[in-house]
């Protein structure tokens, strides 16, 4: 393991992302999302992603400089054609268009398609609950990046397809629910491999459709598991329905008929609480309901219950101003990158644990 602080890992993100082309404010953003990952422990949706996006700028997937845009809109929908920029930048832009359009007409959706990846969803749910909003979304692959086997099937034949939902609240953070409809998300998987680890029963299937806990299977033509294990028939069903909102819906890519690229086509819907009953009141009440769901009897007295997105508003808040733990792996990948693009290595990363 090394350590880092955000600041530091900040900049040498941005770095990066300027010399392999993307904009200034552009690579603020990207940087600003991946490094916030890691400080709340999403590590599958951090850095380790560098190199994934630099390699997609060498292929001409990602085009650094792009800025989505919309193509058809009315009062309360808009359809938003990424133009293949970072995900991050036009899934913020999408979450822009959705809020505002919800303001004026008290709910929106909006679809964005031909986008890298998005990183972590739940993010953006979280933007549109801090406008005091509630949200929900779903993202799926543009039909490629298929890693999921269907329920009962053993072949590969959709992406992980997460879904995200928010609302907002009077306590630390908003409810937020980020999910993929898989047992696990790769990027979880990826992260099991870079550390050396197995990853839990359930997760995944080896190419011949045998349980495996080797991460190592998955890349090596197995599968991820739908979510549910034994009732897996509810993960299959929740992405089966993310691909008809995120892929259809947007006009974009989906199983079998599939993009030009990854794309992470989706469908943010965004309703104005306000419109239902005063914020404070809504916001009071979820409280309330939330005091009551914890005062609870505890299987583990050391693991309190908490609420959707408790976790993830408590270690931004504890660790903000403290260095960040990661895997050598993702260390090697970043200076990978660095070296690629002709760039020093920064005292930063010679600080080890």
């Amino acid at each position: 393991m090394w350590e880092i602080l955000g600041g530091d890992l900040e900049r040498v993100i941005i770095t990066a992302l300027e010399a392999a082309g993307a904009p200034e404010k552009t690579t603020r953003l990207v940087a600003r999302h991946l490094v916030d990952n890691d400080v709340i422990g999403h590590h599958s949706h951090g850095v380790m992603r560098l190199r994934e996006y630099v390699d997609a700028i060498d292929r001409g997937s990602l085009i650094p400089d792009a800025r989505p845009r919309i193509t058809d809109e009315s009062t309360s929908t808009a359809r938003i054609d990424g133009g293949w920029a970072f995900g991050q930048a036009a899934a913020e832009f999408a979450v822009d268009v959705a809020v505002r359009k919800a303001r004026e007409a008290g709910v929106s959706a909006v679809t964005i398609r031909r986008v890298c990846h998005i990183g972590r969803l739940g993010r953006y749910a979280e933007m549109a609950a801090e406008a005091g909003m509630a949200a929900v979304i779903f993202t799926c692959g543009g039909g490629r990046g298929i890693n999921q086997a269907p329920f009962g099937g053993l072949d590969r034949k959709l992406s992980s397809n997460p879904i995200a939902l928010a609302f907002p609240s009077e306590l630390e953070g908003p409810y937020v629910v980020d999910m993929a409809t898989s047992a696990a998300a790769e990027g979880k998987v990826r992260m099991h491999r870079a550390q050396g680890r197995e990853t839990p029963d359930g997760w995944l299937i080896d190419r011949n459709g045998n349980p495996t806990t080797d991460p190592r299977d998955l890349y090596d033509g197995g599968a991820l598991l739908p979510m549910g294990h034994t009732e897996g028939h509810k993960g299959y069903a929740l992405a089966f329905m993310v691909e008809l909102f995120g892929g259809i819906l947007s006009g974009g890519g989906v199983p079998g008929d599939p993009a030009d690229s990854f794309s992470n086509d989706s469908v943010f819907i965004v309703l104005d609480p306000g419109r239902f009953a005063p914020i404070d009141e809504l916001t009071g009440r979820a409280a309330r309901m939330t005091d009551h769901i914890k005062d609870t009897r505890l299987r583990d007295p050391a693991r309190p219950v908490k609420y959707p997105g408790e976790i993830e508003a408590a270690a931004r808040t504890a660790n903000r101003n403290e260095p960040i733990r990661l895997p050598e792996a993702t260390r090697d990948g970043i200076l990978s990158v660095l070296r690629d693009l002709s760039l020093p290595e920064p005292a930063a990363l010679r600080r080890g644990l």
